[in-house]
Parts: C-alpha cells; structure tokens; sequence
C-alpha cells in the first residue's frame, strides 16, 4: 500500500494584496504545499485561531503590518502556538530587525526580493527542520559576528536590570520603561548606565544589539 503524500499547509500573514496572492499561485502549484489563508492584518490572524480548531503547519509572515508590529506579531504567535513554524517574508533588511526576529524564534529570515525558487527551497529547508535566510542576510550576520568579535564575559545582571534591557530590547524609550516598571526615569537612567558599563557598550543600539547576539533576553 502506498503511503499518502503529507501536504503541509501554509497561512500567509501579509497586507500586500497583489505580493500576497502571488506567493499563493506559487504554493498552490506545488502539490506537497497548501495554502488555504491570507490574512491582512493580525487581528484577523487571531480571529481564525481563536474561533476555530484549524491550524497552520507553517505561517509566512510580514514585519510591515498596519496597526501592529511583526515582531510583536511574532512573539504573540510563539506564546500561541510554541511549535508552529514561523518564516519572516519581508521588505525590510536592517540588522536590528533580523536578529530581533531570528532571536524570537523566527525559522528563517527570507526578503521579498528573492526569487521564487528561493523562497519555495527555503519554504521546504523550514519544513524540515533547518533554517532558511536570504543570501544578503546570512551575509549580514556574518559580517555582523565578524564585526563585533569573539563574545566578552560580562558581569551578571540584575533582575531590575534585566527588565529595563527587555525593555528596551522592545523599543521603548525611557519614559515608557519608567511607566512599565513603575519607576522614575532618573532609576531608569541609572539602570541603563549600569547595562551599558556591565555590557561594554556605550549606546543603546549597541546595548539592543549585543543582548539579542548574546542572547540576554
């Protein structure tokens, strides 16, 4: 008896309509892949996961969504569902944003400009289980390691610390940690200086950037 082909089924999280339906022709002719959703925006994202029991192998998701962050889209989406699949398929190439998405738990990190054999071969690397990122941005993140050399012991942080770096990590700025943590910003810039000392940095995107490589948050 032969054993029945697995289909993988892929959801599209996407607000470009015409670059969203062309990566739907392009799964839909490959008979191992499936993609029955394009969503336009999160919240109807979690509509479908809140109101029905369908769940997708694999999402392609979008950093360029109206009203909400991909990234925060993306950490809601590993607190949701911890094992699905997760691949980046954007526009944007900044070095902060891949490695904020890679950190997070992204599969693969693949931009819109790469070509269709590209993204369906790195579609299937996901799948089974490697990773899959654009030729520039695997570039990126070597030059990146190369750039900032072998890793330096830091002195540990505190708890209070941790929170601000986290943070910051998020993007808010100084006044909105102090709102968070129900502290003043005078703590907070106090706390940051002692992030700063204790991470051998002296900005607050070489702290972002050290703590997502490092892994300290």
């Amino acid at each position: 008896m032969i054993a029945e082909a697995t289909v993988t089924n892929i959801w599209i999280l996407e607000d470009h309509e015409v670059f969203a339906k062309q990566i739907r022709r392009l799964i839909g002719a490959e008979a191992d892949l499936v993609c029955p959703h394009h969503f336009t925006c999160a919240a109807d994202l979690y509509d479908k996961l809140k109101f029905t029991s369908e769940r997708p192998d694999l999402l392609l998701l979008d950093l360029g969504l109206p009203r909400r962050d991909g990234l925060e889209v993306l950490g809601d989406i590993r607190s949701l569902l911890p094992d699905l699949k997760v691949l980046i398929l954007t526009a944007f190439d900044d070095r902060e944003k891949v490695y904020r998405a890679i950190c997070n738990g992204a599969s693969g990190y693949l931009l819109k400009t790469a070509d269709p054999d590209e993204i369906l071969s790195g579609i299937r690397d996901v799948i089974h289980g490697s990773s899959a990122l654009s030729s520039p941005i695997a570039k990126m993140i070597l030059e990146g390691f190369a750039r900032y050399g072998p890793v330096r012991q830091i002195d540990p942080l505190t708890s209070r610390e941790q929170e601000v770096l986290r943070d910051l990590v998020k993007g808010f700025i100084k006044k909105e940690i102090a709102d968070h943590l129900a502290i003043s910003q005078h703590t907070v810039d106090m706390h940051l200086r002692s992030v700063y000392r204790k991470l051998h940095v002296r900005s607050q995107t070489e702290a972002v950037s050290k703590a997502l490589r490092q892994g300290l948050v």
